[in-house]
């Protein structure tokens, strides 16, 4: 792409590029970041694009960003994302909000039979026959001046968004899925997703799995007090400790400052500074009342003839995810699969609370799965097709 974008670096300028986008029904938007070193996000870059005019936003060097937050906030203006998640965690931790409406052109693509979380670059080339250029993928974007390549491949990013949308959307329409997207994007268009309580903050902790309902409550603590320094040092949490050094404390049934010495993952520097701060949080956690302690879901116990059923569940589902020209582990998952088939041999009470069960997956493929596991359809193979085909028995 040629050099069709324009450079914002001062509050001027910055002003009436927004005068100028805030004429526009569709914005796409795309934003340059790194974390590696901090917590939060370091906001680099911002690409806003109309069908019209598309500008590469400097936020390192402009202090008040107000112009562009009303455009984000503009309820008459549709704002569209390649894989929203960490674009709108930024937008919600400068402005104070999210986005709103909102159009994810990656949630957009799965409804549309393309496959879970595609690349940007992936979706380009499927849709627009064109290949965009991968060298600056890993750019130092915080480095300035930025160069003519950055500038274009950022600017690409939404120039190439606008006709993505365009052709996302029609098919949408077309096939009646376009509730279906607002129903997906509602965890994405919540400020509760962006809101991390550190008190949850154990949930994150790779292992937690694995642990007993009394070591949960030690490992809610601990992680609780690493996530507030990791915040408020602004440094990832691994710099503050690891997750291993995290579930080995977790499963201690004693701690003190010579045992800390003998962990693996635990350096001299970390249990110097912060040795008494973890003690005491673990010991928080010891003295946790059992009827505090968290509960980990329970895990299932399939029902004899389990698998037999989830093979034939599985076979309608591909059917139907076929038919529907849509990726069958989107409506599905295979660990919900087995849960109904495990329910399918008493079905007593209610079906289990599973996603294939709520909103538009329900009416795709959901009800067919629960007349099936009642015997209210079956599955054949066509002698003319030699394909699997729904009946329905009388």
């Amino acid at each position: 792409m040629s050099e069709n974008y324009t450079y914002i670096d001062s509050p001027d300028s910055l002003k009436q590029a927004c005068g100028e986008l805030a004429k526009a029904s569709v914005l796409c938007v795309d934003t340059e970041f790194h974390r590696e070193k901090t917590y939060y996000a370091h906001f680099a870059l911002l690409q806003i694009a109309s069908r019209e005019k598309c500008y590469v936003i400097d936020p390192t060097a402009i202090d008040d960003l107000a112009p562009v937050w009303e455009l984000m906030h503009n309820e008459n203006i549709l704002k569209v994302f390649h894989a929203a998640r960490q674009d709108l965690e930024i937008i919600m931790l400068e402005s104070g909000g999210l986005p709103s409406p909102l159009f994810d052109t990656q949630v957009a693509a799965a409804l549309l039979g393309y496959g879970q979380q595609i690349g940007f670059g992936n979706l380009v080339q499927r849709i627009l026959k064109k290949e965009l250029p991968k060298q600056e993928s890993f750019s130092d974007w915080l480095a300035r001046p930025l160069t003519s390549k950055q500038l274009i491949y950022a600017a690409d990013d939404v120039i190439y968004l606008m006709p993505i949308y365009q052709h996302l959307e029609e098919q949408l329409q077309a096939k009646g899925r376009r509730e279906w997207l607002l129903e997906e994007q509602e965890t994405l268009s919540s400020d509760k997703t962006y809101l991390i309580d550190q008190h949850e903050a154990y949930w994150r902790v790779k292992g937690v799995n694995r642990l007993k309902p009394r070591q949960l409550a030690i490992l809610r603590e601990l992680a609780a007090w690493r996530e507030h320094h990791a915040k408020h040092k602004n440094i990832p949490r691994r710099r503050i400790v690891g997750d291993d050094p995290l579930i080995d404390l977790a499963k201690k049934d004693s701690l003190d400052i010579n045992s800390m010495n003998r962990m693996r993952g635990l350096t001299d520097g970390v249990i110097k500074r912060f040795g008494n701060e973890m003690i005491a949080a673990w010991e928080k956690g010891v003295n946790c009342p059992e009827e505090d302690w968290p509960k980990l879901h329970p895990r299932s116990y399939h029902t004899s003839g389990t698998e037999l059923r989830q093979e034939l569940l599985d076979t309608l589902l591909r059917l139907k995810a076929e038919e529907e020209s849509i990726a069958a582990n989107i409506l599905v998952s295979q660990q919900e699969l087995g849960a109904l088939a495990s329910w399918g041999k008493h079905r007593k009470g209610e079906p289990p609370e599973l996603s294939v069960l709520r909103g538009w997956r329900r009416e795709l493929v959901g009800n067919d799965l629960l007349r099936l596991i009642n015997g209210e359809i079956s599955l054949r193979i066509n002698p003319e097709t030699s394909l699997p085909e729904i009946i329905t028995l009388s």
